[in-house]
């Protein structure tokens, strides 16, 4: 990371064009006979752009992304120990840099993108469970803690920017991150996202 923020330091001295990204994504569904199971998804993605050609620049970007499952469980014919609830969560954080190539002006209405690099990603895992004794109704948690796995990926991504001002745009995007040379886990962590966009 202090690598990154010096070489973030030297590209503002050096590049006249840059350009800022903010993206975000959320979902949530709900399932179940009676909709008492949820899983529920969230990212936050910001990026930098420094252009040293017309439409081509140096990329720095993270992410941060958590799912979470939520399962409720029928304990009503219980009679002895039985799950009540489970829950799993998975936070990814994402660093990255890499080369952003514009397919088109940036005084373009539509303005496409394609981004690839190098990125480092940690997962950490973590669950939970309920355990209710039906003969007295006491509940015990148990809690796996937390498990944590990093290591390096390459980083690949399409956005699509709708120019409103001369600086301002809104985008779409996809974007996906796999372990290094792994490329049939490319379709396995596929993100889409809407987010703004800035040129100064």
């Amino acid at each position: 990371m202090k690598r990154i923020l010096i070489l973030l330091f030297f590209s503002f001295k050096v590049f006249a064009l840059a350009e800022l990204d903010f993206d975000f994504n959320y979902s949530k569904n709900k399932f179940g006979e009676n909709r008492q199971n949820y899983s529920m998804s969230r990212t936050y993605a910001g990026s930098i752009a420094f252009y040293f050609f017309n439409l081509t620049a140096i990329e720095f970007n993270y992410s941060e992304s958590q799912d979470k499952t939520v399962v409720n469980h029928d304990t009503s014919k219980a009679t002895n120990l039985a799950i009540e609830n489970e829950t799993s969560v998975l936070k990814t954080s994402t660093y990255g840099i890499g080369i952003r190539q514009a397919l088109a002006h940036k005084n373009s209405f539509l303005i496409p993108s394609l981004s690839l690099g190098w990125a480092r990603q940690s997962f950490t895992d973590s669950a939970a469970a309920t355990i209710i004794d039906k003969s007295d109704n006491s509940r015990t948690i148990y809690d796996t803690g937390e498990s944590i796995i990093t290591y390096d990926s390459v980083f690949a991504s399409f956005a699509l920017k709708f120019r409103l001002t001369k600086t301002f745009s809104i985008k779409g995007g996809v974007k996906t991150a796999f372990r290094a040379f792994e490329w049939n886990q490319a379709k396995d962590q596929v993100h889409y996202t809407a987010g703004l966009s800035w040129i100064f």
